[in-house]
Protein backbone atom coordinates (compact mmCIF):
# COMPACT_ATOMS: atom_id res chain seq x y z
CA UNK A 1 0.00 0.00 0.00
CA UNK A 2 1.33 3.20 -1.10
CA UNK A 3 0.49 6.82 0.39
CA UNK A 4 0.58 9.74 -1.96
CA UNK A 5 -0.28 12.91 -0.04
CA UNK A 6 -1.10 16.24 -2.23
CA UNK A 7 -1.34 19.33 -0.34
CA UNK A 8 -2.28 21.82 -3.67
CA UNK A 9 -5.35 20.46 -5.42
CA UNK A 10 -7.63 23.32 -6.22
CA UNK A 11 -11.76 23.01 -6.13
CA UNK A 12 -11.23 23.96 -9.86
CA UNK A 13 -9.06 21.23 -10.79
CA UNK A 14 -10.68 18.78 -8.52
CA UNK A 15 -13.96 19.39 -11.00
CA UNK A 16 -11.76 18.93 -13.82
CA UNK A 17 -10.91 15.52 -12.26
CA UNK A 18 -14.41 14.95 -11.82
CA UNK A 19 -15.09 15.55 -15.61
CA UNK A 20 -13.03 13.54 -16.27
CA UNK A 21 -14.99 10.66 -14.45
CA UNK A 22 -12.09 9.11 -12.48
CA UNK A 23 -13.53 9.36 -8.80
CA UNK A 24 -16.40 7.03 -7.94
CA UNK A 25 -17.86 5.88 -4.54
CA UNK A 26 -17.22 2.47 -3.44
CA UNK A 27 -20.19 -0.08 -2.24
CA UNK A 28 -18.24 -0.02 0.93
CA UNK A 29 -18.79 3.85 1.23
CA UNK A 30 -22.52 5.63 2.99
CA UNK A 31 -24.49 7.26 1.24
CA UNK A 32 -24.74 10.96 0.90
CA UNK A 33 -26.15 12.08 4.00
CA UNK A 34 -25.70 15.87 4.55
CA UNK A 35 -28.37 18.35 4.47
CA UNK A 36 -28.82 21.52 3.04
CA UNK A 37 -28.09 23.96 5.93
CA UNK A 38 -24.89 21.55 6.46
CA UNK A 39 -24.04 21.99 3.20
CA UNK A 40 -24.43 25.61 3.15
CA UNK A 41 -22.07 25.97 6.19
CA UNK A 42 -19.33 23.96 4.38
CA UNK A 43 -19.68 25.98 1.46
CA UNK A 44 -19.18 29.41 4.48
CA UNK A 45 -16.13 27.59 5.93
CA UNK A 46 -14.44 27.43 2.14
CA UNK A 47 -15.28 31.14 1.62
CA UNK A 48 -13.65 32.05 4.85
CA UNK A 49 -10.54 30.43 4.40
CA UNK A 50 -11.35 27.93 7.02
CA UNK A 51 -9.75 24.01 6.57
CA UNK A 52 -12.54 21.05 5.84
CA UNK A 53 -9.89 18.66 6.14
CA UNK A 54 -8.36 16.47 3.57
CA UNK A 55 -9.80 13.69 1.30
CA UNK A 56 -8.85 10.39 0.91
CA UNK A 57 -8.89 8.31 -2.38
CA UNK A 58 -8.39 5.03 -2.96
CA UNK A 59 -6.19 4.53 -5.95
CA UNK A 60 -6.87 0.88 -8.09
CA UNK A 61 -6.54 -1.00 -10.48
CA UNK A 62 -9.63 -0.37 -13.27
CA UNK A 63 -10.84 -4.51 -12.40
CA UNK A 64 -12.20 -3.48 -9.12
CA UNK A 65 -14.68 -1.50 -11.01
CA UNK A 66 -17.52 -3.79 -10.10
CA UNK A 67 -16.96 -2.47 -6.75
CA UNK A 68 -18.74 0.48 -7.71
CA UNK A 69 -21.89 1.92 -5.87
CA UNK A 70 -24.16 2.23 -8.87
CA UNK A 71 -27.06 4.20 -7.10
CA UNK A 72 -24.71 6.75 -6.24
CA UNK A 73 -25.45 10.09 -8.29
CA UNK A 74 -24.04 13.13 -5.87
CA UNK A 75 -20.82 12.16 -8.33
CA UNK A 76 -20.43 11.94 -12.35
CA UNK A 77 -20.09 8.43 -13.51
CA UNK A 78 -17.23 6.85 -13.51
CA UNK A 79 -16.19 6.80 -17.36
CA UNK A 80 -14.66 2.85 -18.28
CA UNK A 81 -11.81 4.59 -20.33
CA UNK A 82 -10.27 5.43 -17.36
CA UNK A 83 -7.35 2.41 -16.57
CA UNK A 84 -7.71 3.49 -12.44
CA UNK A 85 -10.06 4.27 -10.34
CA UNK A 86 -10.08 6.55 -7.53
CA UNK A 87 -12.57 5.81 -4.81
CA UNK A 88 -13.09 8.07 -2.25
CA UNK A 89 -12.76 6.68 0.72
CA UNK A 90 -13.26 9.62 3.37
CA UNK A 91 -14.44 13.36 2.34
CA UNK A 92 -17.60 12.16 -0.16
CA UNK A 93 -19.80 14.48 1.37
CA UNK A 94 -17.76 17.65 1.31
CA UNK A 95 -16.61 16.23 -2.14
CA UNK A 96 -20.42 16.12 -2.89
CA UNK A 97 -21.39 19.67 -1.72
CA UNK A 98 -18.05 21.16 -3.36
CA UNK A 99 -18.91 19.39 -7.11
CA UNK A 100 -23.21 19.85 -6.59
CA UNK A 101 -23.02 23.38 -5.44
CA UNK A 102 -21.32 24.03 -9.07
CA UNK A 103 -24.08 21.42 -10.78
CA UNK A 104 -27.13 22.25 -9.07
CA UNK A 105 -29.61 19.40 -9.34
CA UNK A 106 -31.77 18.04 -6.47
CA UNK A 107 -30.01 14.81 -4.63
CA UNK A 108 -31.82 12.17 -2.37
CA UNK A 109 -29.76 11.92 0.94
CA UNK A 110 -29.12 8.49 2.74
CA UNK A 111 -32.17 9.76 4.56
CA UNK A 112 -34.42 9.23 1.67
CA UNK A 113 -34.65 13.45 2.45
CA UNK A 114 -34.41 15.96 -1.17
CA UNK A 115 -31.41 18.23 -0.98
CA UNK A 116 -32.09 20.59 -3.88
CA UNK A 117 -28.59 22.48 -4.61
CA UNK A 118 -30.45 25.18 -6.67
CA UNK A 119 -31.32 26.44 -2.87
CA UNK A 120 -27.60 26.74 -1.57
CA UNK A 121 -27.81 30.43 -2.31
CA UNK A 122 -24.82 33.24 -1.78
CA UNK A 123 -26.18 36.86 0.31
CA UNK A 124 -24.86 39.81 -2.66
CA UNK A 125 -25.85 42.12 -0.55
CA UNK A 126 -24.12 44.10 1.96
CA UNK A 127 -23.77 43.21 5.23
CA UNK A 128 -22.05 42.00 8.99
CA UNK A 129 -19.25 40.53 8.78
CA UNK A 130 -20.14 37.98 11.22
CA UNK A 131 -22.85 36.77 9.64
CA UNK A 132 -22.61 33.69 7.09
CA UNK A 133 -22.48 34.59 3.61
CA UNK A 134 -24.62 31.22 2.40
CA UNK A 135 -28.07 29.33 3.21
CA UNK A 136 -30.47 27.13 2.12
CA UNK A 137 -33.15 28.90 1.01
CA UNK A 138 -35.18 29.98 -2.18
CA UNK A 139 -33.33 32.48 -4.05
CA UNK A 140 -34.59 36.16 -4.22
CA UNK A 141 -33.28 38.18 -6.50
CA UNK A 142 -30.54 40.72 -6.48
CA UNK A 143 -29.99 39.63 -2.40
CA UNK A 144 -29.90 35.72 -2.13
CA UNK A 145 -28.01 34.40 -5.78
CA UNK A 146 -28.03 30.60 -6.44
CA UNK A 147 -24.34 29.35 -5.78
CA UNK A 148 -24.77 27.31 -8.93
CA UNK A 149 -25.89 30.71 -10.81
CA UNK A 150 -22.23 32.11 -9.48
CA UNK A 151 -19.72 29.46 -10.59
CA UNK A 152 -21.19 28.54 -14.09
CA UNK A 153 -19.21 29.38 -17.15
CA UNK A 154 -21.75 32.24 -18.03
CA UNK A 155 -22.19 33.67 -14.59
CA UNK A 156 -21.78 37.29 -15.65
CA UNK A 157 -24.69 36.95 -18.07
CA UNK A 158 -26.62 34.62 -15.26
CA UNK A 159 -26.30 37.51 -12.64
CA UNK A 160 -26.77 40.53 -15.12
CA UNK A 161 -29.57 42.02 -13.21
CA UNK A 162 -26.73 42.78 -10.07
CA UNK A 163 -25.78 46.26 -9.21
CA UNK A 164 -21.85 47.02 -9.57
CA UNK A 165 -21.19 46.36 -5.81
CA UNK A 166 -23.59 43.09 -6.37
CA UNK A 167 -21.39 41.41 -9.32
CA UNK A 168 -18.47 42.36 -6.93
CA UNK A 169 -19.48 40.37 -4.10
CA UNK A 170 -20.39 37.81 -6.39
CA UNK A 171 -17.15 37.24 -8.35
CA UNK A 172 -15.03 37.54 -5.14
CA UNK A 173 -17.28 34.12 -3.74
CA UNK A 174 -16.09 32.75 -7.52
CA UNK A 175 -12.85 33.09 -7.12
CA UNK A 176 -12.91 32.30 -3.53
CA UNK A 177 -14.70 29.20 -3.61
CA UNK A 178 -12.37 27.84 -7.34
CA UNK A 179 -9.18 29.21 -5.38
CA UNK A 180 -9.74 27.31 -2.27
CA UNK A 181 -6.84 24.37 -1.75
CA UNK A 182 -7.98 20.88 -0.41
CA UNK A 183 -5.43 18.59 0.58
CA UNK A 184 -6.05 14.89 -0.97
CA UNK A 185 -4.04 11.41 0.27
CA UNK A 186 -4.26 9.10 -2.50
CA UNK A 187 -3.99 5.43 -1.15
CA UNK A 188 -2.72 2.78 -3.98
CA UNK A 189 -3.69 -0.76 -3.73
CA UNK A 190 -5.29 -3.41 -5.39
CA UNK A 191 -6.39 -5.16 -2.09
CA UNK A 192 -10.16 -4.37 -0.88
CA UNK A 193 -9.70 -5.83 2.60
CA UNK A 194 -6.80 -2.99 2.87
CA UNK A 195 -9.07 -0.41 1.59
CA UNK A 196 -12.02 -1.40 3.60
CA UNK A 197 -9.99 -1.40 7.24
CA UNK A 198 -8.64 1.61 6.15
CA UNK A 199 -12.20 3.12 5.62
CA UNK A 200 -13.38 1.09 8.77
CA UNK A 201 -10.55 2.87 11.11
CA UNK A 202 -11.11 6.60 9.54
CA UNK A 203 -14.52 6.78 9.75
CA UNK A 204 -14.48 5.01 13.43
CA UNK A 205 -11.76 7.94 14.69
CA UNK A 206 -14.25 10.64 13.55
CA UNK A 207 -17.55 10.70 13.05
CA UNK A 208 -18.58 7.03 13.59
CA UNK A 209 -20.29 5.43 11.19
CA UNK A 210 -23.76 3.51 11.64
CA UNK A 211 -23.74 -0.18 12.33
CA UNK A 212 -25.26 -0.83 8.84
CA UNK A 213 -22.62 1.32 7.18
CA UNK A 214 -20.05 -0.48 8.85
CA UNK A 215 -21.70 -4.36 8.09
CA UNK A 216 -21.87 -2.85 4.04
CA UNK A 217 -18.12 -2.37 4.54
CA UNK A 218 -17.44 -5.70 5.42
CA UNK A 219 -19.18 -7.14 2.17
CA UNK A 220 -16.93 -7.28 0.15
CA UNK A 221 -18.36 -10.17 -2.15
CA UNK A 222 -22.13 -9.05 -2.41
CA UNK A 223 -23.80 -5.60 -2.65
CA UNK A 224 -25.32 -6.39 1.01
CA UNK A 225 -26.25 -2.07 0.80
CA UNK A 226 -28.34 -2.69 -2.31
CA UNK A 227 -30.27 -5.33 -0.58
CA UNK A 228 -30.81 -3.01 2.52
CA UNK A 229 -31.72 -0.02 0.05
CA UNK A 230 -33.94 -2.56 -1.77
CA UNK A 231 -36.05 -3.79 0.91
CA UNK A 232 -36.50 -0.37 2.09
CA UNK A 233 -38.13 1.28 -0.77
CA UNK A 234 -40.39 -1.66 -0.51
CA UNK A 235 -41.81 -0.87 3.02
CA UNK A 236 -45.19 0.34 3.14
CA UNK A 237 -44.44 4.27 3.15
CA UNK A 238 -45.74 5.02 6.90
CA UNK A 239 -42.68 2.65 7.80
CA UNK A 240 -39.66 3.99 5.80
CA UNK A 241 -38.35 5.45 8.60
CA UNK A 242 -37.15 2.28 9.69
CA UNK A 243 -33.34 2.02 9.44
CA UNK A 244 -31.20 -0.12 7.81
CA UNK A 245 -30.42 -2.13 11.12
CA UNK A 246 -33.67 -2.83 11.38
CA UNK A 247 -33.54 -5.31 8.90
CA UNK A 248 -29.79 -6.68 9.63
CA UNK A 249 -30.90 -7.27 12.99
CA UNK A 250 -33.73 -9.29 11.56
CA UNK A 251 -31.45 -10.77 9.22
CA UNK A 252 -29.01 -11.83 12.01
CA UNK A 253 -32.60 -13.59 14.29
CA UNK A 254 -33.55 -15.75 11.31
CA UNK A 255 -29.14 -16.68 10.92
CA UNK A 256 -29.36 -18.33 14.22
CA UNK A 257 -26.65 -15.50 15.17
CA UNK A 258 -26.60 -14.78 19.02
CA UNK A 259 -26.09 -11.36 18.34
CA UNK A 260 -27.52 -7.82 18.44
CA UNK A 261 -26.96 -4.66 17.25
CA UNK A 262 -23.02 -3.77 16.00
CA UNK A 263 -22.00 -7.15 16.58
CA UNK A 264 -24.88 -8.60 14.23
CA UNK A 265 -24.92 -6.04 11.91
CA UNK A 266 -21.18 -7.46 10.81
CA UNK A 267 -21.36 -11.15 11.70
CA UNK A 268 -24.55 -11.16 9.11
CA UNK A 269 -22.05 -9.50 6.69
CA UNK A 270 -19.29 -11.79 7.63
CA UNK A 271 -21.39 -14.72 7.43
CA UNK A 272 -22.39 -14.33 3.76
CA UNK A 273 -19.57 -13.23 2.73
CA UNK A 274 -17.54 -16.03 3.82
CA UNK A 275 -20.10 -18.21 1.92
CA UNK A 276 -20.39 -16.50 -1.02
CA UNK A 277 -16.78 -16.60 -1.18
CA UNK A 278 -16.79 -20.43 -0.92
CA UNK A 279 -19.45 -21.29 -3.32
CA UNK A 280 -20.71 -18.80 -5.80
CA UNK A 281 -24.33 -20.10 -5.54
CA UNK A 282 -24.72 -18.99 -1.72
CA UNK A 283 -25.37 -15.42 -3.78
CA UNK A 284 -28.58 -17.18 -5.10
CA UNK A 285 -29.23 -18.55 -1.63
CA UNK A 286 -28.99 -15.17 0.23
CA UNK A 287 -31.05 -13.22 -2.76
CA UNK A 288 -34.22 -16.07 -1.70
CA UNK A 289 -33.91 -15.87 1.96
CA UNK A 290 -33.62 -12.18 1.68
CA UNK A 291 -37.03 -12.10 -0.24
CA UNK A 292 -38.59 -14.44 2.19
CA UNK A 293 -37.50 -11.57 5.05
CA UNK A 294 -39.04 -9.28 3.09
CA UNK A 295 -42.37 -10.76 2.91
CA UNK A 296 -42.29 -11.50 6.82
CA UNK A 297 -41.64 -8.00 7.70
CA UNK A 298 -44.61 -6.67 6.13
CA UNK A 299 -46.91 -9.43 7.36
CA UNK A 300 -45.08 -8.10 10.89
CA UNK A 301 -45.93 -4.34 9.75
CA UNK A 302 -49.40 -5.53 8.70
CA UNK A 303 -49.86 -7.16 12.25
CA UNK A 304 -48.60 -4.33 13.98
CA UNK A 305 -50.74 -1.59 12.64
CA UNK A 306 -54.24 -4.35 12.31
CA UNK A 307 -54.13 -5.45 16.13
CA UNK A 308 -52.06 -2.86 17.72
CA UNK A 309 -52.47 0.27 15.96
CA UNK A 310 -49.15 1.05 15.52
CA UNK A 311 -50.08 3.29 12.40
CA UNK A 312 -46.11 4.31 11.43
CA UNK A 313 -42.86 4.00 12.64
CA UNK A 314 -43.33 7.30 15.06
CA UNK A 315 -45.91 5.17 17.21
CA UNK A 316 -43.39 2.32 17.20
CA UNK A 317 -42.02 1.58 20.37
CA UNK A 318 -38.85 -0.17 19.48
CA UNK A 319 -37.46 -1.07 16.12
CA UNK A 320 -36.47 -3.94 17.55
CA UNK A 321 -39.93 -5.20 17.89
CA UNK A 322 -39.98 -5.18 13.51
CA UNK A 323 -36.65 -7.61 14.02
CA UNK A 324 -38.08 -9.89 16.44
CA UNK A 325 -41.38 -9.75 14.92
CA UNK A 326 -40.10 -11.18 11.24
CA UNK A 327 -38.82 -14.28 13.24
CA UNK A 328 -42.46 -15.15 13.66
CA UNK A 329 -43.85 -15.08 10.48
CA UNK A 330 -40.35 -16.15 8.52
CA UNK A 331 -41.00 -19.57 10.30
CA UNK A 332 -45.22 -18.81 9.71
CA UNK A 333 -46.26 -17.02 6.62
CA UNK A 334 -49.72 -16.93 7.40
CA UNK A 335 -51.90 -15.57 9.94
CA UNK A 336 -51.28 -16.32 13.25
CA UNK A 337 -54.05 -18.77 15.15
CA UNK A 338 -56.15 -17.20 18.04
CA UNK A 339 -53.74 -19.30 20.94
CA UNK A 340 -50.62 -17.08 19.19
CA UNK A 341 -52.20 -14.07 19.23
CA UNK A 342 -52.97 -14.05 22.52
CA UNK A 343 -49.31 -14.87 22.72
CA UNK A 344 -48.46 -12.06 20.84
CA UNK A 345 -50.83 -9.61 22.57
CA UNK A 346 -49.13 -9.94 26.11
CA UNK A 347 -45.21 -9.38 24.12
CA UNK A 348 -46.16 -6.21 22.25
CA UNK A 349 -47.70 -4.66 25.55
CA UNK A 350 -45.43 -6.15 28.07
CA UNK A 351 -42.39 -5.25 25.92
CA UNK A 352 -42.86 -1.72 25.18
CA UNK A 353 -44.37 -0.99 28.65
CA UNK A 354 -41.69 -2.98 30.16
CA UNK A 355 -38.93 -0.83 27.92
CA UNK A 356 -37.24 -4.86 27.13
CA UNK A 357 -35.40 -3.57 24.28
CA UNK A 358 -33.33 -0.53 26.27
CA UNK A 359 -31.57 -0.62 29.48
CA UNK A 360 -28.88 -3.27 30.42
CA UNK A 361 -30.97 -6.58 29.60
CA UNK A 362 -31.99 -5.76 26.11
CA UNK A 363 -29.36 -7.78 24.38
CA UNK A 364 -30.91 -11.36 26.07
CA UNK A 365 -34.61 -9.89 25.77
CA UNK A 366 -34.07 -9.61 22.24
CA UNK A 367 -32.48 -13.24 21.33
CA UNK A 368 -34.96 -15.05 24.19
CA UNK A 369 -37.93 -13.50 22.00
CA UNK A 370 -36.57 -14.76 18.29
CA UNK A 371 -36.16 -18.22 20.31
CA UNK A 372 -39.66 -17.56 21.68
CA UNK A 373 -41.13 -16.32 18.14
CA UNK A 374 -39.60 -19.64 16.40
CA UNK A 375 -40.89 -21.89 18.96
CA UNK A 376 -43.82 -20.31 18.72
CA UNK A 377 -44.65 -19.98 15.14
CA UNK A 378 -43.26 -23.92 14.67
CA UNK A 379 -46.22 -24.72 16.80
CA UNK A 380 -44.90 -25.16 20.23
CA UNK A 381 -46.91 -24.31 23.08
CA UNK A 382 -44.99 -21.45 23.98
CA UNK A 383 -46.20 -18.90 26.52
CA UNK A 384 -44.48 -15.64 27.09
CA UNK A 385 -43.96 -14.53 30.63
CA UNK A 386 -42.67 -11.33 31.74
CA UNK A 387 -39.39 -11.75 34.36
CA UNK A 388 -41.14 -9.04 36.84
CA UNK A 389 -44.03 -6.87 36.79
CA UNK A 390 -43.88 -3.13 35.98
CA UNK A 391 -43.94 -0.13 37.96
CA UNK A 392 -47.27 1.98 37.36
CA UNK A 393 -45.39 4.63 38.03
CA UNK A 394 -43.59 4.35 35.13
CA UNK A 395 -46.95 5.96 33.09
CA UNK A 396 -46.48 8.98 35.17
CA UNK A 397 -42.71 9.63 34.57
CA UNK A 398 -43.23 9.43 30.98
CA UNK A 399 -43.28 12.66 29.44
CA UNK A 400 -45.34 14.34 26.64
CA UNK A 401 -42.77 15.48 23.56
CA UNK A 402 -40.01 12.99 25.02
CA UNK A 403 -39.98 9.90 22.94
CA UNK A 404 -40.30 6.61 24.96
CA UNK A 405 -41.33 3.08 24.24
CA UNK A 406 -44.34 3.67 27.38
CA UNK A 407 -45.56 6.84 25.83
CA UNK A 408 -45.34 5.38 22.54
CA UNK A 409 -47.39 2.39 23.95
CA UNK A 410 -49.80 4.71 25.58
CA UNK A 411 -50.56 6.46 22.26
CA UNK A 412 -51.65 3.30 20.89
CA UNK A 413 -53.71 2.35 23.41
CA UNK A 414 -55.82 5.75 23.04
CA UNK A 415 -56.23 5.09 19.23
CA UNK A 416 -56.87 1.64 19.95
CA UNK A 417 -60.55 3.01 21.99
CA UNK A 418 -61.61 4.37 18.86
CA UNK A 419 -61.99 8.00 20.31
CA UNK A 420 -64.78 10.10 19.71
CA UNK A 421 -65.38 13.75 19.19
CA UNK A 422 -66.65 15.66 22.22
CA UNK A 423 -69.23 17.56 20.26
CA UNK A 424 -71.00 15.43 18.49
CA UNK A 425 -70.30 11.83 19.84
CA UNK A 426 -69.15 10.40 15.97
CA UNK A 427 -66.08 8.35 15.76
CA UNK A 428 -62.94 9.90 14.81
CA UNK A 429 -60.55 9.51 11.98
CA UNK A 430 -58.01 7.03 12.81
CA UNK A 431 -55.80 8.58 9.81
CA UNK A 432 -55.40 11.74 11.87
CA UNK A 433 -53.13 9.89 14.55
CA UNK A 434 -50.53 8.89 12.29
CA UNK A 435 -47.35 10.51 14.44
CA UNK A 436 -46.48 12.62 11.48
CA UNK A 437 -49.82 14.62 11.84
CA UNK A 438 -50.56 13.78 15.49
CA UNK A 439 -48.84 16.48 17.27
CA UNK A 440 -51.87 19.13 16.78
CA UNK A 441 -54.03 16.32 18.20
CA UNK A 442 -52.93 15.59 21.65
CA UNK A 443 -54.48 18.03 24.15
CA UNK A 444 -53.92 18.27 27.99
CA UNK A 445 -57.00 17.59 29.77
CA UNK A 446 -55.31 20.14 32.38
CA UNK A 447 -53.72 22.72 30.36
CA UNK A 448 -50.48 23.53 30.78
CA UNK A 449 -50.72 27.35 30.91
CA UNK A 450 -53.44 26.76 33.82
CA UNK A 451 -51.67 24.15 36.06
CA UNK A 452 -48.47 26.60 35.86
CA UNK A 453 -50.21 29.87 36.69
CA UNK A 454 -52.59 28.32 39.42
CA UNK A 455 -50.83 25.33 40.78
CA UNK A 456 -47.57 26.10 40.39
CA UNK A 457 -46.50 22.73 39.30
CA UNK A 458 -43.05 22.03 37.34
CA UNK A 459 -43.41 21.65 33.76
CA UNK A 460 -42.52 17.61 34.39
CA UNK A 461 -45.69 16.93 36.00
CA UNK A 462 -47.69 19.18 33.88
CA UNK A 463 -46.28 16.55 31.06
CA UNK A 464 -47.23 13.27 31.99
CA UNK A 465 -48.61 11.53 29.13
CA UNK A 466 -51.68 10.73 31.51
CA UNK A 467 -52.30 14.10 31.45
CA UNK A 468 -52.77 13.83 27.30
CA UNK A 469 -55.61 12.88 25.15
CA UNK A 470 -56.40 12.60 21.72
CA UNK A 471 -58.36 15.86 20.87
CA UNK A 472 -59.22 17.31 17.05
CA UNK A 473 -57.26 20.91 17.44
CA UNK A 474 -60.26 22.70 16.44
CA UNK A 475 -62.09 21.07 19.87
CA UNK A 476 -58.71 21.25 21.28
CA UNK A 477 -58.54 25.28 20.35
CA UNK A 478 -62.02 26.11 22.12
CA UNK A 479 -61.20 24.55 25.12
CA UNK A 480 -57.78 27.61 25.89
CA UNK A 481 -56.28 27.59 29.13
CA UNK A 482 -59.59 26.98 31.03
CA UNK A 483 -59.83 24.05 33.25
CA UNK A 484 -61.35 20.70 32.41
CA UNK A 485 -63.99 21.20 34.63
CA UNK A 486 -65.07 24.94 33.16
CA UNK A 487 -64.41 23.54 29.01
CA UNK A 488 -66.08 20.27 29.56
CA UNK A 489 -69.49 21.81 31.39
CA UNK A 490 -70.85 22.77 27.67
CA UNK A 491 -71.09 18.85 27.05
CA UNK A 492 -71.83 17.21 30.34
CA UNK A 493 -75.62 17.30 29.42
CA UNK A 494 -75.29 15.45 25.93
CA UNK A 495 -76.42 11.65 25.76
CA UNK A 496 -73.01 10.78 24.47
CA UNK A 497 -70.80 12.54 27.02
CA UNK A 498 -70.15 9.64 29.50
CA UNK A 499 -69.44 7.27 26.03
CA UNK A 500 -66.72 9.24 24.90
CA UNK A 501 -64.75 10.18 28.10
CA UNK A 502 -64.86 6.72 28.27
CA UNK A 503 -63.29 6.07 24.68
CA UNK A 504 -60.75 8.50 26.23
CA UNK A 505 -59.80 6.28 29.09
CA UNK A 506 -60.93 9.96 31.08
CA UNK A 507 -62.33 9.16 34.47
CA UNK A 508 -65.36 11.30 35.39
CA UNK A 509 -66.39 10.47 38.69
CA UNK A 510 -66.60 13.22 41.23
CA UNK A 511 -64.34 11.99 43.01
CA UNK A 512 -61.52 11.79 40.08
CA UNK A 513 -60.11 15.07 39.87
CA UNK A 514 -61.73 16.57 36.99
CA UNK A 515 -64.19 18.53 38.75
CA UNK A 516 -62.32 19.72 41.91
CA UNK A 517 -61.81 23.25 42.07
CA UNK A 518 -58.22 23.19 43.61
CA UNK A 519 -56.09 22.87 40.51
CA UNK A 520 -53.01 21.03 42.60
CA UNK A 521 -55.18 19.06 44.52
CA UNK A 522 -57.57 18.18 41.57
CA UNK A 523 -54.94 17.42 39.09
CA UNK A 524 -52.89 14.82 41.65
CA UNK A 525 -56.21 12.76 41.93
CA UNK A 526 -56.64 12.97 38.76
CA UNK A 527 -53.53 11.36 37.44
CA UNK A 528 -53.58 8.82 40.28
CA UNK A 529 -57.41 7.54 39.16
CA UNK A 530 -56.27 7.76 34.99
CA UNK A 531 -53.51 5.66 35.98
CA UNK A 532 -55.22 2.83 37.86
CA UNK A 533 -58.02 3.34 34.63
CA UNK A 534 -54.76 3.17 31.74
CA UNK A 535 -53.07 0.16 34.03
CA UNK A 536 -56.87 -1.81 33.66
CA UNK A 537 -56.83 -1.47 30.39
CA UNK A 538 -53.67 -2.08 29.27
CA UNK A 539 -54.15 -5.44 30.99
CA UNK A 540 -57.01 -5.69 29.21
CA UNK A 541 -55.30 -5.28 25.82
CA UNK A 542 -53.31 -7.66 26.65
CA UNK A 543 -55.07 -10.63 28.53
CA UNK A 544 -52.64 -10.81 31.23
CA UNK A 545 -51.29 -8.81 34.42
CA UNK A 546 -48.91 -6.79 33.61
CA UNK A 547 -48.25 -4.00 36.22
CA UNK A 548 -47.62 -4.52 40.19
CA UNK A 549 -49.77 -3.63 42.99
CA UNK A 550 -49.52 -0.63 44.94
CA UNK A 551 -49.38 -0.74 48.34
CA UNK A 552 -52.88 0.71 49.73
Amino acid sequence: MKLHPFRDERVSRLHSLLDGGKFAIPRLQRAFVWNGPKAAKLLDSVYRGMPIGSLTIWDTSGRNRDLLRKDARVLPPYREHNPRVWFVLDGQQRMSVLYRAQEGGVVQNGRHQPVDFGRLVFRVTDGNGDEDRFAYRKPVPREWVAVADILARNWKLRLGDLSAGQLNRARRCRERLLAYRVPIVRVETDSIGLARELFIRINSAGTPIAAADRAFARAAEFDLREHAEQAWAELPPAFRGLSHETLLQARALLDGLDAVAAEAMERVATLWDAQIQADQRAVARFSKEWAAQQRAMHRALDLLRAKFCVLDDGLLPSQYMVSTLTVFFAHRPKQPTPAQLAQLRVWFWATALGQRYSGSGYRQNILDDSRFFKALAEGRAETFRLSERIDPDELRRAAYGRRSSVADAFFCLLIAQKPQYLSNGTEMQVSDFASAANRRHKHHVFPRQHLRQQAGLSQRAINSILNLCLIPGEENSQFGARPPRKYLEPFVGNTHFKRVMARHLLPIGEDDGLWDPNPSKGYLRFLKTREALVCAEFERAAGAKLFRRKAV
